[in-house]
């Protein structure tokens, strides 16, 4: 049976630290990656997808383009299967709601549109058994104030598979044929963020403690109230206050894009001896000079 948990303390204050040097920036991943990928996932890095033997790398693009700028970037496709792989090649826009759930939209719709500066080569390709294929996209900063913001997309890279002619059991009158032809695409997120974006203000909005599927978890939310994109990095520090034993719970990395609410739920371990405890909840994002904090106490006994 799962000790008794009382939490005494809610959000006691926001606190901040001055940031140490940062980390390699392109370790930094997308969580958001694998909702936008049908029937894939990524390797350990982060930086490749693969599925049935077929790669696809980078994952990601984090781009930091001036207005005017004009500059070509390359998507590496590689079939490491026995068979010829068709795929055609798109890019969308996609606006995501409050609560970060994406949904995709026609090119050159969405607010913070990036597909509408994009061109991609070739936009079909046949790659041969043991084969890599390069996809190519430009990518056109305008001039004006528009080109002030920040924009993203997504490039999907769709298996096509041609139709085979079913033939039906029986050849009776009425007899209908139905048949499933399995394909797989990849999806590709292009951030771009043009150097005058504020990013630094990313903020802790919530800090609570909440029952998820009969398990006790404490919820971070963060909300992005600057022009920029951000790649953050947020966990959790335990300290249990009658011993001083410290311990982290699991580090998260996501990408939250302006306008947008995210919260990241962090499971209390089953095993946590009894006690009273010190939370800290820790919002780190790249380019930022300090990191936001905030804390609450709470008793398991």
């Amino acid at each position: 049976m799962r000790k008794g948990l009382i939490y005494t303390v809610s959000v006691l204050m926001s606190i901040t630290f001055l940031k140490a040097q940062d980390t390699d920036s392109n370790q930094v991943i997308s969580s958001d990656t694998s909702s936008a990928v049908i029937n894939s996932s990524s390797n350990s890095s982060g930086d490749n997808y693969q599925t049935k033997g077929i790669s696809v790398s980078p994952a990601h693009f984090h781009l930091n383009m001036k207005p005017g700028e004009v500059k070509t970037y390359k998507i590496s496709v590689k079939n490491d299967t026995e068979t010829a792989k068709k795929f055609k090649v798109n890019s969308y826009d996609f606006n995501m709601n409050g609560k970060g759930k994406s949904s995709f939209i026609p090119a050159g719709e969405g607010k913070y549109s990036l597909s509408k500066w994009l061109n991609i080569s070739p936009t079909f390709i046949e790659v041969l058994p043991g084969e890599k294929k390069e996809v190519k996209f430009t990518v056109s900063i305008p001039t004006d104030e528009s080109g002030n913001k920040a924009a993203w997309n997504i490039i999907m890279i769709e298996q096509e598979e041609p139709r085979s002619t079913l033939e039906p059991p029986s050849k009776n009158e009425g007899t209908v044929a139905l048949g499933v032809i399995p394909t797989f695409a990849f999806g590709v997120f292009v951030y771009q963020n043009p150097p005058n974006v504020v990013t630094n203000n990313v903020e802790i909005t919530n800090f609570s403690m909440q029952e998820k599927d009969s398990a006790k978890v404490i919820l971070i939310e963060a909300a992005n109230k600057g022009d920029g994109i951000a790649f953050c990095t947020s966990y959790i520090d335990l300290t249990n206050l009658d011993n001083g034993k410290q311990q982290r719970l699991t580090v998260k990395r996501f990408t939250i894009v302006p306008e947008l609410i995210r919260d990241f739920s962090f499971v209390i371990p089953d095993e946590l001896p009894k006690g009273k405890y010190l939370a800290i909840g820790v919002l780190d994002y790249e380019g930022s000079e300090e990191i936001q904090a905030a804390k609450m106490e709470f008793v398991i006994n």
